[in-house]
């Protein structure tokens, strides 16, 4: 098939910069009778209201910007200032030598994850592709889904983008949700960065702020109080 170096994990000669992709690299005429090759391609954008191209100028640049935050924390964490202990305190109820070491570990495993991402990492919901990651696709609460992952996939590093992740806003301003808290969020269940789980009713900063006073043990393991550690405005 098509030079992988340059294309996608399945195989087709995918650019990010360009609205296409190569199915088929040969330029020589089938000669094998009766013989053809069927491709079934799906044109559909990831998000109604922005294009495939547009879509991954936006999220990579959005990974990029989370990239130098998740750097800062670990700068912080290092540093262990009582600024960057109190932060903890607040997302994780906890500033106890475990807590710290579980954050170095896991956003050291992230920056590499999140560096190699690029535009076929991102598809839609339910396509050949979020089912090729081998779990099964969730069917309940599906419309206040932003996105999904596959927690075992380390192979592709899959993410599933639903509609309400488009009509997001780009960045967090306030207490309100964003595009990049939740490339956060899904990168941290990646068995090979956190492998973190999405507990009943802790979505959102009031409620992520509450587990850690109540359960800090949950919340070190919470995707969404790790994504609002690290995007939260001071």
């Amino acid at each position: 098939m098509s030079n992988l170096g340059n294309g996608s994990k399945y195989e087709f000669d995918a650019h990010e910069n360009e609205e296409w992709f190569e199915v088929h690299s040969t330029a020589v005429t089938n000669t094998n009778p009766e013989s053809m090759i069927h491709v079934t391609i799906d044109t559909t954008p990831i998000c109604k209201n922005m294009t495939d191209r547009e879509f991954s100028k936006t999220v990579l640049a959005l990974r990029d910007d989370a990239v130098k935050v998740i750097q800062q924390r670990l700068a912080e964490l290092t540093a262990w200032t009582p600024a960057a202990q109190e932060r903890v305190r607040i997302w994780f109820g906890s500033t106890d030598v475990a807590t710290r070491q579980t954050l170095m570990a896991g956003l050291s495993a992230m920056m590499p994850v999140m560096n190699a991402l690029k535009a076929w990492n991102f598809v839609r919901p339910d396509s050949y592709m979020d089912r090729a990651t081998g779990c099964v696709p969730n069917r309940k609460n599906v419309s206040g889904e932003a996105a999904h992952v596959c927690r075992p996939d380390t192979a592709t590093h899959t993410i599933a983008i639903r509609d309400t992740f488009c009509t997001m806003p780009d960045k967090t301003a306030g207490t309100m949700d964003s595009k990049q808290v939740t490339l956060v969020h899904e990168c941290t269940h990646f068995i090979d960065t956190f492998g973190s789980v999405d507990y009943n009713n802790t979505y959102g900063q009031l409620l992520g702020k509450r587990l850690a006073q109540n359960e800090p043990n949950m919340a070190i393991q919470n995707a969404d109080n790790i994504a609002w550690y690290v995007l939260c405005p001071d």
